[in-house]
């Protein structure tokens, strides 16, 4: 068996931003790499590691309270992880400024999830915007 996930593309228009939502509902497996952000088949996305990670707004629903999401930029030869997040929220880093830059080794434009300590029926909600 595999973890039911889904993702849908919410807006992905050149020059202005690429919004993303992912869902999980885990079967124990858990993901790992899951591209969730492509460069070569997006319009926004590029290669050059040049875009930022805007906003965040999470649901990570599970039963051991120290399982948790991890979003990483692709790098040549390895990820970054850019954000490890568990439980509820929203974050919005434009307010001061902050977006969070691809600080990945050779970048590559692709932008992973994976999941860390999933247990039967752990599950998630993200909705990822890049600017």
């Amino acid at each position: 068996m595999a973890d039911l996930v889904t993702q849908q593309i919410v807006s992905d228009t050149a020059g202005v931003k690429y919004v993303v939502k992912q869902t999980n509902y885990s079967d124990g497996t858990g993901e790992t790499n899951t591209v969730i952000a492509n460069p070569t088949t997006s319009n926004f996305m590029t290669a050059d590691g040049t875009k930022e990670i805007a906003k965040v707004w999470y649901s990570i629903n599970t039963a051991n309270r120290k399982s948790a999401v991890e979003i990483a930029w692709g790098g040549a030869t390895e990820n970054t992880t850019s954000l490890l997040l568990s439980g509820q929220g929203y974050l919005d880093f434009r307010d001061a400024g902050n977006d969070i830059v691809n600080n990945a080794t050779n970048p590559n434009g692709f932008v992973y999830l994976s999941t860390k300590d999933f247990a039967l029926n752990d599950n998630y909600t993200i909705v990822v915007e890049f600017r």
